[in-house]
């Protein structure tokens, strides 16, 4: 009987070693052995974890490979699952990916959903689009991840627990973003591939990281224990070399070590067994499993069991960390078409909210998700670093069916056969965008305008109501378009305001058809309120009355345009600007004896076809230009400049309005030859931090900057380092005042010595992977200078940016009677350190208002409607109230938020109110 009861519990641990051998996390091979010996046997405790991480992309490879390839890649990550030693795969797709693997291939999302419940893989990362996050606005870095995890949860019935995505995207502000969006951990594990993250190494592994607002988010970070083979580093029998046994001790000694291997399933069949361009060999693992008593896991698993050894809290500055991304490559023509569509969505979000609230109009909130959708697949990190991939690998163009049959449903057929780059099919999305938000948001104004009494105490013929989509009140420069000249009517339109004040007007241009004619006008309107409408009127009179004062000028002798607030003088030779004096100060921003703004510079590559006949280096400063005044008044003066050389245009347009600081700069670049690209390489992939070489715009300050502040999503802090990457502006802050520079997308800028500045205008690189070089034959850019006191804070500068993306809008409406008054503020702040950053329906009677602190201080302050709003209640950014829902007390809303703290409001309207 002893024997019987011995063999049996033999035979039951046997059996039990041989299940957890398939299961594989919690045992290696030797540990299994070891309980088989009999019940007195004790698991040794693992050396290290082992995670695997795959990156695959749908947007970008996927549209010419085929969703066949996600599908691929989705499929050998199960595989490892069980495969033995039963490796762990941390799944990083695009969340776009997942319902169309679900209509195509139900099967494989099926058994998915199987491996996920029961934790032999996981999805990381979970961004709808993959974009490289430091690169977009802190709005859509929201929507990357709430799009996302919406996707996934309706398709996979799981919410993403753990974020890492393998590209670039981490900043200061990540920890609050993450927790907002459901996520509970987080990993710096990325890879420095074709761009670098600059995440800070750590000799740990775990921390808490601690965001700029306060909140904690547990993370693994970049420690030694990273891989990515087969070119960026070496493979996983580094490990079990002297180096790594080495690290693998050091790191032992804190607590449990986590190895993370990235790698790119997708590729093709065999993959498992090196025979793709994947070079990935399962049998490492093997291996790995032979030579130390490794636990493999998911990195959900490993921070739920280690988690607790996370002793430092850290928190990071943008200057902490050292990236290297794809700026100049494209000329960055995508990710300034992105900012525009940005700018048209969250501009129709909010009109269309308040339309609806007002009963005016039934919320548009589906086709608006879906155009964001269509934003955030352009922003994808393969569509902005490969814009112009077309071949070089295996594949021309546009292969996938579910591309192809998106193309069909959106343009033409000779449109769509000349989309056959990643960049082509990037731009064809955000075009669909933009051309749903702007239907949405003329519809909004529309309804809202044709509900405005203009009729009551008219001071004119035509109402002109002039729209603010920024969240904060502002004066403007308003272009009405189209306005009626009957017959007879003076060369002049009067525009006066609500009180029948003349503002001062510019006619720009007339079309005459027969006895009826149309102008585009040019006005100023003052003290327009915030996210609301002001109305303004129009007379066509004869004969022309004496217009009202402005305070443009310009020079009769030379090239000078001044205001109030500036004047800026032009060098007569080359054009750029040598002198921008802020008249408020005395202050002289520019010098121009050493370099003006802007000198275009830049090595041509002469090895291309097209470069032998081109200089060995561009340099605007001593060209002789072509120069002359486009307009002169009394509203707006333009000077236009053009450069020709051999294979290269360059235009530019200097713009200066009455009563504004600001001066607005407008470049064109028509490039027939791309720059010289630079063959020094820090590995295969990355050239130097400090980029030496593209096409540049640069400039000297006429004094020392104490500081040069810069922003990045959600944030803004002084930069310390010469390679300046900055998301929407550059500050040259000195004793007196600064020199505040908007750009609309270049978004790298280099400092040489102490006052002269670069931005990077076009990059090319692709030449040095592909079959041949890709730039954009034109390219446009567009800056903003606004001089500035010394008491210019964060929001001014935001508000500055705000103001550059979001024009007034003017609706022209007949004089009618309405409901709602000649002027309205739909929704206001007033605290001058809190911005607006979004105000959307959600649907179903519900909406959504994003307010964010940007003085790094505490703030306080109230959000208040003009709006049938019935209850509130705070939410993270997938919409869960944190509260109970309440009234707001007389239309408005108390708001207290910490330093840098994003809070978001879920709002429901007044039914019974609802239409006033």
């Amino acid at each position: 009987m002893t024997k019987i009861r011995l063999y049996g519990l033999a035979k039951l641990m046997i059996n039990l070693a041989s299940r957890l051998a398939l299961l594989g996390p919690l045992m290696s091979a030797t540990a299994a052995e070891q309980a088989a010996e009999g019940p007195a046997a004790v698991v040794a405790k693992p050396d290290f974890c082992m995670f695997l991480a795959n990156h695959w992309t749908y947007s970008d490879i996927g549209w010419s490979y085929g969703l066949k390839s996600c599908v691929q890649s989705v499929t050998d990550s199960l595989d490892m699952a069980d495969y033995a030693p039963s490796v762990k795969t941390g799944i990083n797709l695009d969340a776009a990916a997942f319902p169309l693997m679900a209509a195509a291939n139900p099967e494989v999302i099926e058994r998915l959903k199987r491996y996920l419940a029961e934790g032999k893989v996981e999805i990381i990362g979970g961004t709808y689009g993959q974009p490289m996050g430091s690169m977009v606005s802190g709005e859509s870095n929201i929507r990357q991840l709430v799009a996302g995890q919406q996707t996934i949860r309706q398709t996979l019935g799981v919410t993403v627990s753990a974020f890492l995505e393998e590209e670039e995207f981490t900043h200061p502000q990540m920890p609050q973003l993450l927790k907002g969006a459901g996520y509970r951990y987080a990993s710096a594990a990325q890879c420095n591939t074709w761009g670098k993250h600059g995440s800070p190494p750590l000799d740990l592994n775990v921390f808490q990281w601690q965001g700029l607002d306060g909140t904690c988010i547990l993370v693994a970070p970049i420690n030694g224990l990273v891989f990515h083979p087969p070119v960026v580093t070496h493979d996983i029998e580094w490990l079990w070399s002297p180096e790594g046994r080495r690290r693998v001790e050091e790191l032992g000694r804190l607590g449990m070590p986590l190895a993370i291997k990235w790698v790119e399933f997708g590729w093709g069949p065999d993959e498992l067994e090196g025979k793709t361009a994947n070079k990935f060999f399962a049998a490492k693992f093997r291996e790995l499993t032979a030579k130390y008593n490794v636990q493999y896991t998911t990195l959900t698993e490993y921070l739920d069991r280690y988690g607790a050894q996370a002793k430092e809290r850290i928190q990071w500055r943008m200057d902490d960390f050292h990236k290297l991304e794809p700026w100049g490559c494209g000329g960055d023509q995508l990710r300034r078409e992105e900012r525009e569509v940005e700018a048209v969505l969250t501009a129709a979000e909010r009109f269309d909210a308040a339309a609806s609230l007002l009963g005016l109009t039934q919320g548009r909130e589906a086709e608006l998700d879906t155009a964001w959708e269509h934003l955030l697949t352009a922003q994808g990190h393969g569509v902005s670093l490969c814009e112009y991939l077309d071949d070089g690998l295996d594949y021309n163009g546009i292969n996938d069916p579910a591309a192809r049959q998106f193309l069909a449903a959106t343009g033409s057929a000779e449109e769509n056969a000349k989309v056959k780059s990643w960049g082509d099919m990037g731009f064809r999305y955000l075009a669909v965008a933009k051309q749903t938000g702007h239907a949405i948001l003329e519809s909004a104004l529309h309804a809202i305008g044709a509900a405005v009494d203009t009729a009551a105490m008219s001071r004119g013929q035509t109402a002109a109501i002039v729209f603010n989509p920024g969240g904060s009140g502002r004066d403007a420069i308003v272009t009405a378009r189209g306005v009626p000249l009957p017959a007879g009517a003076g060369a002049r339109v009067v525009v006066r305001d609500a009180d029948g004040r003349p503002v001062p007007s510019q006619v720009l241009a007339a079309e005459r058809s027969g006895e009826a004619a149309t102008a585009d006008v040019l006005f100023q309107a003052h003290e327009l309120p915030p996210f609301g409408y002001a109305t303004y009127y129009l007379d066509q009179v004869k004969p022309d009355p004496v217009a009202p004062a402005s305070d443009l000028r310009t020079s009769d002798t030379g090239w000078r345009l001044e205001n109030a607030c500036v004047s800026v003088e032009l060098d007569p030779v080359n054009g750029a600007i040598t002198h921008l004096v802020d008249r408020r100060s005395g202050l002289d921003l520019i010098d121009g004896k050493q370099r003006a703004f802007p000198i275009f510079s830049g090595r041509p590559n002469r090895k291309d076809p097209f470069g032998k006949d081109a200089p060995e280096e561009y340099d605007s400063a001593p060209s002789q230009a072509e120069i002359s005044w486009v307009e002169r008044g009394p509203v707006r003066a333009v000077v236009r400049v053009a450069h020709t050389w051999p294979q290269m245009r360059l235009e530019y347009w200097i713009t200066l309005h009455s009563g504004s600081p600001e001066v607005d700069v407008r470049i064109r670049v028509a490039a027939d030859v791309p720059p010289e690209t630079l063959q020094e390489r820090v590995n295969v992939w990355q050239p130097p931090l400090h980029i030496p070489d593209g096409y540049w715009f640069s400039f000297a300050s006429a004094f020392q900057p104490t500081a040069v502040i810069r922003d990045f999503p959600f944030g803004v802090e002084p930069c310390g380092k010469d390679a300046i990457d900055a998301l929407n502006f550059v500050d040259l802050v000195g004793p007196q005042g600064g020199l505040l520079l908007v750009h609309s997308g270049t978004q790298y800028f280099k400092r040489s010595g102490d006052v002269v500045f670069s931005n990077l205008a076009m990059r090319e690189w692709h030449g040095i992977f592909m079959k041949k070089p890709g730039w954009p034959r034109l390219a446009e850019y567009r800056f903003a200078l606004v001089p500035h006191g010394p008491d210019f804070t964060n929001a001014d500068r935001l508000r500055c940016v705000e103001n550059f993306d979001q024009s007034p809008i003017c609706v022209l409406e007949a004089l009618h009677v309405g409901r709602l008054a000649r002027q309205r503020r739909f929704v206001s702040l007033d605290s001058a350190g809190l911005l607006l950053s979004a105000f959307r329906g959600v649907g179903q009677g519900a909406y959504e208002a994003r307010v964010v602190e940007q003085e790094g201080r505490p703030a306080s302050g109230q959000l208040s409607f003009d709006l049938p709003v019935g209850r509130y209640a705070p939410c993270d950014l997938l919409g869960k109230t944190l509260a109970p829902l309440q009234p707001p007390a007389q239309g408005a809303i108390p708001l207290s938020l910490t330093s840098w703290q994003i809070r978001t409001l879920w709002i429901e309207a007044d039914s019974k109110s609802r239409g006033n």
